[in-house]
C-alpha cells in the first residue's frame, strides 16, 4: 500500500503544470540591446528563465536571462501633436504611448531595453518581470 501511495503522490506531482510563461502580444522593441538596431514587433514572453521577444513566426529576436534583470518599470508618455494635427483633430490630436523599461546588468556592462506596449499592459508586464526577478533571488526550499 505504501508503494501505491508514493506512486500516486508522484503522479499527482507530475500532473501539476510547470510555471507557465506569460505572453504579451503586440509589443515593439524600441532600443537598448547591443547589436539590435531595428525596431521589431512581436510578442514578449516572460518566464522563470528569461524575457524573450518573439517575432510573428515565433522566432526569438532577443532574450534576456532573468538573472541579468535588475528591475522592470513602466511609463506613459503623452505627445501633444503637431500644430497641423491639432488644427485637424482638435482635442483628439494628442496621444499617449506606454513603455516598458527593463534594466539589465552583466559583468560586461549595463543596458536599459525599451519596449512599446499596448495601452494598460505595461504595469502588468513590469509586475510579472519583477516577480520573476525576485523569485530567482530566493534560495530553493528543501
Amino acid at each position: 500500500m505504501r508503494a501505491v501511495c508514493t506512486l500516486a503522490a508522484g503522479a499527482v506531482l507530475c500532473a501539476l503544470p510547470l510555471a507557465a510563461a506569460d505572453t504579451f502580444p503586440d509589443v515593439e522593441y524600441i532600443s537598448g540591446k547591443a547589436g539590435l538596431k531595428d525596431r521589431v514587433k512581436g510578442s514578449l514572453v516572460v518566464d522563470a528563465k528569461e524575457i524573450r521577444l518573439n517575432d510573428k513566426k515565433e522566432r526569438t529576436i532577443l532574450a534576456i536571462p532573468i538573472e541579468q534583470v535588475l528591475k522592470a518599470t513602466q511609463s506613459r508618455e503623452r505627445e501633444e501633436g503637431s500644430f497641423g494635427r491639432k488644427m485637424a483633430l482638435g482635442i483628439f490630436a494628442s496621444k499617449s504611448e506606454e513603455y516598458l523599461r527593463v534594466e539589465t546588468r552583466t559583468p560586461d556592462g549595463a543596458e536599459v531595453v525599451i519596449f512599446k506596449t499596448k495601452k494598460q499592459k505595461s504595469p502588468e508586464m513590469a509586475a510579472k518581470i519583477n516577480f520573476q526577478v525576485e523569485s530567482a533571488k530566493k534560495p530553493p526550499t528543501p
